[in-house]
């Protein structure tokens, strides 16, 4: 079974297979968080958890990291417009939709 997300009105329930929860160290009714991880994909874990994983802990690098090369692209002038952007993003899921934007 596929983690499963369903939205009612205003509320979003997460749907997590029991075999994740058991691998998380979780029960089923507790509370979870998604945490990134340095390589880009999600990791489970409780918000109770008071010591620093070893995920998190290159977390903060990883994201100083990247917060500095998106800096100089800046300088760089390496960048794209909001409108641009936003104009691709409109365009996702049309018969015309756009290349990203560079």
């Amino acid at each position: 079974m596929a983690t499963q997300i369903v939205r009612t009105g205003g509320s979003v329930t997460v749907e997590i297979p029991e075999e994740l929860l058991h691998r998380a160290n979780l029960s089923v009714g507790d509370p979870v968080e998604w945490t990134l991880t340095p390589t880009g994909s999600l990791a489970l874990r409780s918000p109770r958890e008071s010591d620093m994983t070893e995920v998190e802990n290159g977390y903060a690098e990883w994201a100083q990291a990247d917060v500095e090369a998106g800096l100089a692209d800046i300088e760089a002038g390496r960048t794209v417009s909001g409108e641009a952007v936003a104009n691709w993003l409109r365009s996702w899921g049309t018969e015309h939709e756009l290349p990203p934007p560079v």
